[in-house]
């Protein structure tokens, strides 16, 4: 996920819940605050007189070499009724100094409802958050975006060597049967190349239907556990899911939700090498609670393997438009529509938890450094990544995992050595025979 800096210290903007709208992205050192496009309506009263005092005659722009944190274009100081804050015309987004925004809204009041923000508040949180983030991370420094996965490893290694050795078993037994009893009946081709390939990638998917079969086993091996009677290690949980400190907002749907993933997508080439090329992907980071009947525990979701099978898909349409709600995402991404020719061919997708939610978990508990004995597990423990056990996250039952699993296995077990089996039959069947 993007994160933005603080234009005077550097540091990364915490996002703050409000109960206004979106939340804000604000400096945990108090230096100021960031509006991302549109976010101005939900925090100052009288916002339709605040634009057209700056889009009329209220407002004096002056371009500076300040970069803006969304979009990293020139920004434009701003000041109106004696209030200065930068605003980008790329992304439009604002940045307000320290007070800016308590100013601004007691300038420009009048609305139906009265918006009620505590400028001062937003700091403090920003900086109890800033705080409590840092701390869970020197307690658990392996938490890492691009940690090893030890599965994708071994799958690799056993797969180069299958076919390693699969291929140097070929040589020596072509050679062999040429030099004694047997001989090519056929030409060597193209099509003995695709078998010899089909033959390699079906032992190949073979080892990874023995992998997700062994995930299998040890998913079914765990019981789950009461949060009450949670103990360090591997441990599974199931129960409700719910917000740490505020709900978040989807990047895309702007659903609130406590966990969301996200992926863009643009459609490259044309035609028969037209594929979709990544241009962003992420999650949240925010901790959040599981809770069954007899307590919470907080979930870590940092280098989670996530099984969220209802996708929210947004794809341009034949004119190229995206919903609203999707465009404003892109624009907190920095990424455009549209490109020197026309619009791009974009595929957002995203998947949530929402509030309240039944959730999965299997991940390795930990104990927070500075726990006490007698402390219940809320404080005391919080599951997160291991580098030693797996770590899955999903809304799905244990049940309905398990019976996913359950036919990746026979996909791709079965059938990889099903496909490798058939190749090797054609092979010895249609190019290779005895001579008596």
């Amino acid at each position: 996920m993007l994160t933005m800096k603080c234009l005077d210290c550097q540091e990364d903007l915490v996002e703050i819940p409000t109960s206004h709208g979106p939340g804000l992205d604000v400096c945990s050192s108090g230096h100021g605050l960031w509006l991302d496009v549109g976010e101005v309506n939900f925090f100052v009263e009288d916002y339709t007189s605040l634009k057209r005092a700056i889009g009329d005659t209220g407002g004096v722009a002056v371009r500076t070499e300040t970069l803006c944190p969304r979009c990293g274009n020139q920004m434009e100081s701003e000041t109106v009724a004696q209030t200065s804050f930068l605003s980008c015309d790329s992304c439009r987004g604002w940045w307000l100094p320290h007070g800016s925004l308590t100013r601004l809204n007691e300038t420009y009041r009048g609305a139906a409802v009265p918006i009620q923000i505590y400028e001062a508040e937003l700091y403090t949180r920003a900086a109890a958050r800033h705080r409590a983030l840092n701390e869970k991370l020197r307690e658990q420094p392996r938490f890492n975006k691009k940690r090893s996965n030890p599965q994708g490893i071994w799958f690799w290694v056993l797969f180069f060597g299958f076919a390693l050795v699969l291929g140097g078993l070929i040589l020596v037994a072509g050679i062999g049967k040429a030099m004694r009893t047997t001989q090519w009946s056929q030409p060597l081709d193209q099509t003995l190349l695709y078998l010899a390939a089909g033959t390699v990638g079906g032992f190949g998917l073979f080892v990874y239907g023995c992998m997700i079969y062994q995930r299998k086993r040890l998913i079914e091996s765990i019981p789950t556990s009461t949060i009450r009677s949670l103990a360090l290690g591997l441990v599974e949980i199931s129960g409700r899911a719910q917000p740490e400190e505020g709900l978040l907002s989807a990047p895309f749907s702007g659903l609130p939700c406590v966990f969301y993933s996200y992926a863009v997508e643009e459609r490259v080439g044309s035609e028969k090498n037209a594929r979709w090329e990544t241009l962003a992907k992420g999650t949240s980071e925010q901790p959040f609670f599981v809770s069954d009947t007899t307590g919470q525990v907080l979930v870590v979701p940092v280098g989670a393997e996530l099984i969220l099978p209802d996708e929210r898909t947004s794809r341009s349409n034949w004119l190229g438009e995206l919903p609203p709600t999707t465009i404003a995402g892109l624009n907190r991404l920095g990424i455009s529509t549209e490109r020197w020719m026309g619009s791009k061919t974009l595929r957002c997708r995203e998947s949530l938890i929402l509030p309240e939610e039944q959730v999965y978990v299997l991940g390795t508990a930990h104990e927070h450094l500075d726990a006490r004995e007698g402390v219940e597990n809320l404080a005391r423990i919080y599951i997160g990544s291991s580098r030693d056990h797996e770590f899955i996250i999903s809304d799905r039952s244990e049940k309905d995992i398990l019976s996913r699993l359950h036919w990746q296995v026979l996909a791709f077990g079965v059938g990889g050595l099903t496909l490798a089996a058939t190749c090797l039959i054609i092979i010895f069947k249609y190019y290779l025979t005895t001579v008596s």
